[in-house]
């Protein structure tokens, strides 16, 4: 839809305007005799009385109706108007119904007191706009009437909030005056906007002098969205385990019997909109702050005394805290991607093609990207299809902390200086920056799930395959009841692969081996999680081993009931990749890590201009990103690919270190040239969700290449297997027929059950030729199963008694008990790096540059 243009002659305007509003009065007074309605003012101010409809007063009087189905829209906006900043926001959509709707439910909100407290008491008044034009003959006319309102609005000092249904009309090329623009960067005036998303882009957008000011963050479409058009289906729920109280909330009640305290939670309620769970939200004086999308997962501030209340109802699934959330050139040759950069015909393709990731959308949730950085502007324009922050009251994309830019650039830069020796792994890949770090690479688990939640609605759009977690939250909830695992496991469902990381809690501060400290996400079986390897400055892997700092498994996250606390203790992480000073973009040299940290950023990294400029920074976060970018190969190669599959073609070709067991290296390492070369044989005719068990996974007349890789002149085995939560499983059938353990929402463990010993067999979702293998093992560098036992695998099933809190384990090392670490913020990779007392430099060994 077009917005009038201001160059129409104002006789022009007054007429259309004229006939809009004679359309807009006769509906509004047959809506308003439905509803017994009259427009009220809050004002005898002779603007505000003739161009205002005060929102709040008829929210206090009842007349405005309630609606929960656009909860986390209304959340958002009064959450961006309670944070402040010279930022105004600007709901976008197509109808203003739906944008109509919202305001309505903020100003019902206002006028019950359920809202943060600097917006408590305001008043919400709708301009009515056409009224407004209807009754002026000229242009100076018109902004006389603007200029006067906007006066009478500025004197109330903040108490009034305008709503503005058409902003382009005030404001950009098309405004008759430009008194409320003024206001606005004067910091004097709070509005909300409306806006179609044409005429926002076309009059707003396209000035930068002018969009500085406004923040078109709310968008509705007045559609069922593709994520609630479909549902998960009930057979195949995950049931939540245990009690329904995280153990740390339920410490914290221990520790305030008065129940005052108050506590801001995840609450994943049964059904969100139950009237009486909102009556026990609303008598334990309880603040709603945001609703996750359209889900039934709640952020409610709440005092401690009503989380019994809410246990014992039978109203929710689970509750647990809105935990803190902070992040935890030679790429190419040493993960053996150089030799399948270019692709012949044949395997079903009738021509060559490059295999760079084209076509495939990579969600990056991080700390932001610094968006002219040349990694994302060189080669094909517009890679950075999307640019938005996710961070409580921080409009700004720009990545501030310097994290997010140097792990998007690993995944899918394509910067071209020093003849592209720093390259991403899928460096034509489409890139969405979601900003869930700020510039301390710190957020929270509502913007995490927020941002997940926006992947889901939008996956198609953008052709989302896979979402990049170089952060995490220590393991606390087993992975039935984590909302962030529950959301990656949704993710799974709608086609999309996480990749976590392991996190950088390898070893303690004296430096000894600690194991149990795989983070959230990464200790979900759906996701394929992390960990990094030191590729010693050469590209060769003969010399690879693990990084001191790379978390082990098993994952110690945990449920508890009548019998006590049940460990997950699943076999984490599933791969590892190289991670060690890994030399990548580099975000403007005013972000955190570059300003308190300049050794990072050697003089050969700086050129002229911060946007060609590399850095190198150590971590499972870096890890993380080879790994996301395999996968997108592998989706631009088979899009029919589910995202179980990607994970057991990376986890079947990975390489066995050698001396490194299963809880530091999963399958094995990263091997891009033995994935590519299995994914290739694979039929992508038809959508394998359509599959039964036992099917061939092979186009006609292809066979399985041959298990084994030559990268950088090393030639490994490949692991040939793939690990379940506490064992591992080999033979061929794995790779060559389809198991339905390959189904959207379906992994690895779900094809085994156990027996009353613990003793663990497969299930029918497995086919023959498929053999399960007990036993934690430390690898001998040949396929996987080779090597010696480090530990039985009923160690790991039942209780986790045999693997308790502090008992070591193997030569000495640790095991952790899965409690929160510090003061309960997530700590993962650079920041984990740093709390620890050590460089994010990572282990003290040659840097390629």
């Amino acid at each position: 839809m077009k917005v009038m243009s201001i160059k129409i002659s104002i006789a022009q305007r007054i007429a259309s305007a004229a006939v809009l509003a004679s359309f807009l009065f006769t509906n509004a007074f047959a809506v308003g005799a439905f509803r017994n309605d009259t427009i009220r003012v809050v004002s005898n101010t002779p603007a505000l009385a003739k161009y205002t409809t005060d929102l709040t007063q008829l929210g206090r009087e009842g007349r405005l109706r309630e609606n929960l189905n656009i909860e986390s829209e209304t959340l958002r906006l009064a959450n961006v108007l309670a944070e402040g900043g010279r930022r105004q926001p600007v709901i976008i959509d197509e109808t203003k119904e739906a944008q109509n709707t919202i305001v309505e439910q903020l100003a019902i909100r206002i006028a019950k007191g359920s809202v943060p407290a600097n917006l408590t008491g305001k008043s919400i008044l709708k301009l009515e706009t056409a009224v407004l034009f209807s009754n002026v003959r000229t242009s100076a006319d018109a902004a006389q009437a603007i200029d006067s309102l906007v006066n009478e609005v500025v004197a109330s000092k903040g108490q009034i909030i305008l709503y503005v249904d058409e902003l382009t009309n005030l404001v950009g090329s098309n405004a008759a005056s430009t008194r409320l623009f003024d206001s606005v960067a004067a910091g004097k005036l709070v509005i909300i906007g409306g806006s179609s998303a044409a005429a926002y882009d076309e009059h707003i957008e396209s000035q930068p002098e002018i969009a500085a000011y406004f923040a078109g963050i709310l968008i509705a479409d007045g559609k069922k969205s593709e994520a609630t058009a479909a549902t998960i289906p009930n057979q195949r729920e995950r049931e939540y385990r245990g009690d329904n109280v995280s153990s740390d909330i339920r410490e914290m009640m221990a520790q305030d019997p008065s129940g005052k305290s108050r506590v801001e939670v995840i609450l994943q309620a049964k059904d969100a909109e139950n009237s009486a769970l909102r009556s026990i939200l609303a008598d334990g004086r309880a603040h709603v702050s945001d609703r996750i999308g359209k889900s039934d997962t709640l952020v409610v501030n709440l005092p401690l005394s009503t989380i019994e209340n809410l246990s014992t109802s039978g109203l929710i699934n689970y509750v647990s805290p809105n935990r803190k959330v902070e992040s935890l050139g030679h790429i190419e040759t040493t993960t053996g991607e150089t030799a399948m950069l270019s692709q012949p015909s044949g395997y079903g393709r009738s021509s060559a093609y490059t295999l760079d990731g084209t076509g495939v959308g990579i969600a990056i949730l991080d700390s932001g990207i610094f968006a002219t950085q040349q990694a994302f502007t060189n080669g094909t324009a517009g890679r950075l299809a999307v640019n938005m922050s996710f961070v409580s009251g921080v409009t700004s994309t720009e990545d501030d902390y310097g994290h997010g830019t140097h792990v998007a650039s690993i995944a899918a830069g394509s910067i071209s200086r020093d003849t592209g020796a720093y390259k991403g792994i899928a460096p034509n890949a489409k890139i969405l920056s979601l900003k869930v770090l700020d510039s301390q690479g710190k957020g929270t688990t509502a913007g995490l799930l927020a941002a997940m939640d926006w992947i889901i609605t939008n996956r198609t759009t953008y052709n989302i395959r896979v979402a990049n977690l170089s952060l995490g939250v220590p393991s606390i909830d087993t992975w039935t009841n984590d909302p962030i695992c529950r959301k990656a496991q949704d993710l799974n469902y709608y086609g999309v692969l996480v990749v976590a990381a392991a996190g950088n809690n390898g070893k303690n501060i004296l430096g000894q081996k600690v194991y149990g400290q795989i983070h959230s996400p990464g200790n979900d079986p759906s996701v394929l999680t992390v960990g990094a390897t030191n590729s010693m400055g050469t590209d060769a892997r003969n010399d690879d081993i693990m990084a001191t700092y790379s978390s082990h498994g098993p994952t110690r996250s945990y449920y508890t009931d009548g019998t006590g606390r049940h460990y997950d203790n699943v076999i984490k992480p599933d791969l590892v990749a190289p991670g060690n000073k890994i030399v990548a973009s580099k975000a403007r040299s005013t972000s955190y890590l570059i300003t308190h940290y300049p050794s990072l950023m050697t003089t050969a990294m700086n050129l002229a201009g911060d946007d060609n400029d590399v850095m190198y920074l150590s971590g499972t976060s870096m890890s993380t990103p080879m790994v996301s970018g395999a996968a997108a190969l592998l989706f631009q190669m088979n899009p029919k690919l589910t995202p179980t599959m990607a994970k057991m073609i990376l986890e079947y070709t990975a390489q066995p270190l050698n001396g490194v067991n299963m809880l530091e290296q999963g399958a094995g390492q990263l091997n891009i040239d033995g994935a590519a070369r299995l994914a290739r044989t694979y039929r992508f005719d038809t959508d394998f969700n359509n599959f039964t068990q036992g099917t061939s996974l092979l186009q006609s007349g292809q066979t399985l290449p041959t298990a084994s890789s030559t990268v950088a002149g090393t030639t490994f085995s490949w692991a040939q297997g793939i690990l379940t939560n506490a064992n591992y499983l080999k033979g061929q059938s794995i790779a060559d027929k389809f198991n339905s353990v390959y189904w959207n929402y379906y992994w690895f463990e779900d094809g085994i059950n156990y027996d009353a010993n613990n003793n663990a067999f497969l299930n029918s979702r497995y086919g023959s030729g498929v053999t399960l293998y007990s036993n934690v093992l430390t690898s001998n560098g040949t396929a996987m199963g080779g090597g010696t036992v480090l530990m039985a695998s009923g160690v790991l099933v039942g209780d986790g008694v045999l693997v308790g809190d502090g008992v070591l384990v193997g030569d000495g090392v640790l095991v952790g008990d899965g409690v929160l670490v510090g003061d309960g913020v997530l700590v993962g990779d650079v920041t984990s790096t740093m709390s620890n007392g050590e460089e994010v430099a990572g282990d003290n060994t040659t840097a390629m540059q």
